[in-house]
């Protein structure tokens, strides 16, 4: 797919982007930090540096399934120490998939089984800001991903999205507004973000996604924020209302940490790969796909993130 919004990234913001491809998004673990639950759990630190996309096997049926999912996972899966729907191993949903093996999870950090939304959300204090949407902690300081809605082209009269809720406190500023908290400026955070944005958030960024958690509506040339709770914070984004902006609000993706999403890929809202793809297209080589029936669980410590195993952020 071509670089959202039609970005034309840096040399440096293109080489960061391909680190949260296909090809090299999975290459440096992610760090851990503090995050918010409603359930805890105790907590594994995970460490290194090249293990983040290397799984167990690799084994699996020759062509991608499109027929039912793998079995349940037989594992908790933690997110900064805390256990969230998709980790807790309980259909929360009732539709017959748990946590990883459930179309609406799309990481450890995710606590709505039941929707596409991710509402361990990236808040930041201050209205506007947005860091890696993944790894369910806010704050810049462990993975240094930065973005502010105030960059989004959405972010106008009279809806305000992707944050109506925040009114014309997050009104577009145009690209030369620089960011709170830092000394860049919103086309310059479009087109490069950090290696360490790239090795902390990309192996946790689903594919069809940025690293903010603005996904393209499959098959589409749009894009909805996972984080959209409505102007009142009553509601999540699912896929029955992925065309509703009130519900699933428009967003301006970042180019410089995008994962694309490939026909032979599992994406946001496309639980299985285009027909006639096989298992080895599923994923990189070297990570372990999962999630599609006859597909493996994923070892301890990684998590099914859109048919690949990915480590995760415990």
């Amino acid at each position: 797919m071509s670089s959202p919004g039609g970005l034309r990234p840096s040399v440096l913001g293109a080489a960061v982007a391909l680190l949260f491809g296909c090809e090299s998004d999975v290459t440096i673990e992610p760090s851990g930090g503090g995050g918010q639950s409603s359930t805890s759990s105790s907590s594994s630190a995970q460490s290194g540096a090249s293990e983040s996309s290397t799984a167990i096997s690799t084994s699996g049926p020759d062509t991608a399934s499109s027929s039912g999912v793998g079995a349940a996972p037989t594992m908790m899966a933690e997110c900064q120490g805390h256990i969230y729907e998709c980790g807790d191993l309980i259909d929360n949903d009732g539709d017959g998939r748990t946590d990883s093996f459930d179309y609406d999870c799309l990481g450890a950090c995710d606590n709505t089984e039941d929707s596409i939304g991710f509402v361990v959300s990236s808040r930041l204090a201050p209205p506007c800001l947005v860091d890696c949407q993944f790894d369910g902690n806010p704050g810049w300081g462990d993975d240094d991903c930065r973005w502010s809605h105030r960059c989004d082209i959405n972010e106008v009269a009279p809806d305000y999205y992707p944050e109506p809720g925040q009114g014309d406190q997050c009104e577009y500023a145009g690209p030369l507004e620089v960011v709170e908290g830092g000394d860049t400026t919103c086309a310059e955070l479009a087109t490069t973000q950090s290696a360490q944005c790239a090795s902390v958030c990309g192996p946790l960024t689903p594919n069809g996604c940025d690293c903010f958690g603005c996904c393209e509506v499959p098959g589409s040339s749009d894009y909805v924020w996972l984080a959209s709770t409505g102007i009142d914070s009553t509601t999540v984004c699912t896929m029955s209302e992925i065309d509703n902006p009130d519900v699933c609000h428009p967003c301006d993706p970042v180019v410089a940490c995008w994962n694309d999403c490939g026909p032979c890929e599992v994406c946001v809202g496309k639980p299985t790969p285009d027909a006639g793809c096989t298992t080895a297209e599923q994923c990189e080589p070297g990570a372990q796909p999962c999630g599609l029936e006859g597909q493996l669980e994923c070892p301890a410590d990684f998590y099914c993130v859109t048919g690949c195993c990915r480590t995760s952020p415990g």
